[in-house]
């Protein structure tokens, strides 16, 4: 069995496009637009919540079956029909011209594959069985969303501006690294936890007033 490589694939801007526009083609579409892709459903129906985000001008939607022959140019494609056989054409048809294709629950049909996600603000941990257990995947997802709440959001959030501000005042890269591993420390964490951003925020900026001195 091949070997997927990880990699985070910067889609803003670029054309993506989904055939199919049911449950799950709604859920592929949402993805996409938190990267602020550009998206194109083709489909001859629609979900209610897709039929609002191309209202909103959020989506280009085209009410039609996909015709590969005037397939537009995508940077990505996402094959998500209740027609297998139409899904398959797809991806022989994108794989041929070397476009990223992914066809839902089939890996086989794909030249990548998405992983389960856990999101927290700027945070984003991936999770891969290699298209294995999709079930496997959903339980370390699981599993990781009860150990990383939103105080890592708040975390990035102050690391955001404090970041730049370090590596400015800091010139020595080992008193850095410490500096940035003591933001890390219980202490940081845990007031965030208990939401006290400002806080923290004034802890860390007193800590590096002493690291710069």
């Amino acid at each position: 069995m091949a070997k997927y490589y990880p990699v985070n694939l910067l889609l803003k801007d670029k054309l993506c496009l989904v055939a199919g526009a049911g449950n799950v083609a709604e859920r592929k579409v949402k993805r996409l637009l938190e990267c602020q892709a550009k998206v194109l459903v083709i489909s001859p129906e629609i979900t209610p919540g897709l039929k609002k985000l191309a209202l909103q001008k959020k989506i280009l939607f085209k009410k039609s079956r996909l015709n590969l022959k005037n397939l537009p140019e995508a940077y990505l494609v996402i094959a998500a029909t209740s027609d297998a056989k139409l899904n398959a054409e797809i991806s022989s048809f994108c794989r041929a011209r070397n476009i990223l294709i992914n066809v839902v629950d089939s890996p086989d049909e794909c030249n990548f594959i998405l992983p389960s996600l856990v999101t927290k603000g700027d945070l984003t941990i991936t999770i891969s069985t290699q298209g294995i257990s999709p079930a496997l995947a959903k339980k370390i997802r699981q599993d990781l969303e009860k150990n990383f709440g939103a105080e890592y959001a708040a975390l990035l959030r102050v690391m955001k501006e404090i970041r730049p501000l370090a590596i400015k005042k800091i010139k020595n890269t080992k008193a850095r690294k410490v500096f940035f591993q003591k933001i890390l420390a219980p202490e940081i964490l845990n007031l965030l936890r208990h939401k006290k951003e400002s806080l923290a925020k004034n802890k860390i900026l007193a800590d590096l007033k002493k690291a710069s001195s």
